[in-house]
């Protein structure tokens, strides 16, 4: 699993000089590197296991410390949504654009918060598999979308067994 201090080089990519100093070791040694890494990832109450290679991280040279970066968490979940078969920020962002739809419009249709669709469409966050189920049922199916209109909502839709008069 990804580690609390995995995360302590986060940006470093972007915004130090190398090396700089490793907090296991002490020494000045690390600087950017590629490498391939088994990775565990808990996502939606399951654990993945993503076998990633080209990973960018930092690594100490004196005594071998990897630290994951902003670059490496972006090619971890990338992995993830591979793995899990999940739409991808751009392909959301790019159904919205077809059906005309911007991230506020959606997000009220879909009974989502619009800072969860911003976090969506930039990568920030991942969608539950059942999210990802809705979202492409919303993009597939014009009926669903009609449904999904505000204020136009059938409280009996999807109810298969309605109490009797």
């Amino acid at each position: 699993m990804i580690g609390a201090r995995d995360n302590v080089a986060r940006d470093v990519g972007r915004t130090k000089k190398y090396p700089i100093h490793c907090i296991e070791c002490g020494k000045q040694e690390v600087r950017p590197a590629v490498v391939a890494r088994n990775v565990q990832k808990n996502h939606d109450g399951r654990v993945y296991d993503l076998s990633i290679s080209g990973l960018p991280v930092t690594r100490c040279g004196a005594c071998g410390e990897i630290f994951f970066t902003a670059d490496s968490d972006e090619r971890i979940a990338a992995a993830l949504r591979d793995c899990m078969g999940l739409l991808t920020p751009e392909q959301i962002r790019g159904n919205l654009e077809m059906l005309k739809l911007n991230q506020k419009e959606a997000a009220e249709r879909l009974g989502v918060a619009a800072e969860t669709m911003s976090r969506w469409l930039s990568g920030a966050m991942i969608q539950s598999r059942a999210m990802d189920n809705l979202l492409r049922g919303f993009f597939a199916y014009p009926e669903l979308r009609e449904k999904l209109r505000p204020g136009e909502r059938d409280r009996w839709f999807g109810v298969m067994a309605r109490k009797p008069a």
